[in-house]
């Protein structure tokens, strides 16, 4: 089995076109998985050292330094682990995560969340409404451990006698830190979430990312039959102010996943319409067919978006300078006076999204630029 360490995982990772050799890191579930562990041999031994190794869902070994670590001999033991996740510029890098471990009067393994650690408030999250924001893996994770020690132990409190465990994972300032993440929007309240589905933390993550915009849109489809997908933080700051009277989590920022939020949306019977607000260089793309709007995977195609200015009655020396335009946006900003266009670029975007999504939805679609004015809409 191999054994991984901080500070010694690496991989290298494309980050705007350009390969970074990064290091990878821990997730929280492990991290508060290593701290079930350290706290069971804690209460068990009364000792701990200075790391502890556990097996992660992919079969690996990971070594954790412990940070710090308290005992009420016979009654609970508490081990932090501090979270490392290598290169990924995440909120929770950091964290203080701290699982205590006590007994209880009765059998079974009692799993919850204290201070730091959120709750979820509504449906959509995979979990009950109240629970503590621990997801399933790291659930499965922390219970195995547990399990694992008290059939190996050779404590008899553990084996013995008839007594249960309740286990509480906390986070250190974990309310703080969560205003830095998306658990306000998604209904998460008082602290962050126990993620991770490796147990390790890729820097740059597609998968986390897409994961993230996944369950966004489910949230979004849980909280309206409207959803409004924007593709960046200014079409979001527009989508905020426009729609106020919506739900604040139906609005959905789906960077480059565009073609997974649309799936999420499709196969739920609830959403009725989807509003798609983008900026011109994103549209472009949109309007050509493209549903991963990365710069890597699409571009806009130059002489398409020329030939629909033509069809639409431009006038020649204003596609003499789109054809001098460097970008889609720069191109659009000199027909910006030829609504016809606009329109037809915008219809053309609303024919792809509705191509992708079920028979009965209803599509409208922004157009906005820098300043968040709408250029056309339909």
């Amino acid at each position: 089995m191999e054994d991984l360490y901080l500070g010694s995982m690496y991989e290298d990772v494309m980050v705007d076109g350009e390969l970074k050799r990064l290091r990878l890191g821990f997730t929280t579930g492990t991290c508060a998985q290593a701290g079930t562990l350290g706290a069971l041999m804690l209460l068990s031994e009364n000792k701990i050292g200075p790391e502890i190794a556990v097996t992660l869902p992919i079969g690996k070994r990971a070594h954790l330094p412990v940070h710090r670590s308290s005992l009420k001999p016979g009654i609970e033991a508490s081990c932090t682990i501090q979270k490392d996740g290598g290169d990924d510029p995440d909120a929770t890098h950091g964290a203080l995560i701290t699982v205590t471990v006590q007994f209880l009067p009765s059998p079974g393994i009692i799993l919850d969340g204290g201070q730091g650690v959120g709750r979820v408030t509504r449906p959509g999250l995979g979990l009950p409404e109240g629970a503590a924001a621990i997801n399933r893996v790291p659930q499965k994770m922390i219970i195995q451990e547990a399990r694992n020690f008290t059939t190996s132990t050779r404590n008899p409190a553990f084996r013995f006698l008839s007594a249960g465990l309740k286990i509480v994972v906390s986070v250190q300032d974990g309310e703080k830190i969560a205003q830095k993440t998306d658990n306000p929007r998604l209904g998460i309240v008082g602290g962050i979430s126990i993620l991770g589905t490796t147990g390790l933390v890729r820097p740059y993550s597609l998968s986390s990312w897409k994961a993230s915009v996944v369950l966004a849109t489910k949230m979004a489809c849980e909280s309206s039959s409207q959803v409004i997908l924007v593709t960046g933080s200014r079409t979001r700051q527009w989508a905020d102010a426009h729609f106020a009277s919506s739900p604040v989590e139906s609005v959905v920022e789906v960077a480059r996943f565009l073609g997974y939020a649309l799936h999420v949306v499709n196969i739920r019977p609830k959403v009725r319409r989807v509003i798609l607000v983008a900026m011109p260089g994103k549209l472009t793309k949109v309007a050509q067919g493209a549903m991963d709007l990365h710069a890597m995977e699409s571009r806009a195609d130059m002489e398409a978006l020329i030939g629909l200015a033509l069809k639409n009655g431009v006038p020649s020396k204003v596609l003499n300078d789109m054809r001098k335009a460097t970008t889609a946006a720069a191109a659009i900003q000199q027909a910006r006076q030829f609504p016809l266009f606009l329109t037809s670029l915008v219809q053309e975007a609303q024919y792809h999204l509705l191509s992708k999504l079920r028979q009965g939805i209803e599509v409208v679609v922004y157009l906005i630029d820098a300043s968040g004015q709408v250029i056309a809409q339909i």
